[in-house]
């Protein structure tokens, strides 16, 4: 009975062992006129795969310019997921109650967005008529990823470069 309970209590850990909590970050530019196309879902650690736990977006002091109204402001991004609840994100500045000119924040966390991540492009689009982000923006999400596959040595030699 020991040996059985021992056996089932190490293939848990085995099992839980090999998923990894990341966070993936995009920061927003500082100017609120662009588009992104990105061709995989990740960052520094590479395309990463697994499933969305939790989105966060901030958006910290979007401030208009001239005579620009705040209510123009627009965001979409495409949550890359096979099986979330939602999978893009659409807010425009008269939807979040903003109006003329200044400076405006804005942020949610939610699991609205949860998911499968799934492979591919995938992207976003802000515009402001000119408003620039003069605080910290950025959309963020918290994903149990799949392990890393092993990097192959064998492939890497010869594109070692001594700097």
């Amino acid at each position: 009975m020991f040996r059985l309970a021992l056996a089932t209590a190490l293939t848990l850990a085995a099992g839980t062992a090999n998923a990894e909590l990341v966070t993936i970050r995009y920061d927003f530019p500082t100017s609120a006129n662009n588009s992104f196309l990105w061709g995989y879902f990740g960052g520094d650690r590479g395309p990463t795969t697994g499933h969305i736990l939790s989105t966060t977006l901030v958006i910290s002091n979007f401030t208009t310019t001239g005579t620009q109204d705040a209510a123009d402001f627009h965001f979409t991004f495409d949550v890359p997921t096979l099986d979330g609840e939602q999978t893009w994100i659409g807010l425009n500045g008269v939807d979040l109650g903003w109006s003329g000119q200044g400076s405006f924040n804005h942020g949610f966390t939610s699991e609205a967005y949860n998911g499968e991540i799934r492979e591919g492009r995938f992207g976003a689009e802000i515009s402001g008529a000119g408003g620039t982000f003069e605080g910290e923006s950025y959309i963020e999400f918290l994903v149990d990823a799949d392990p890393l596959e092993p990097v192959d040595e064998v492939f890497l030699d010869g594109f070692e470069q001594p700097f």
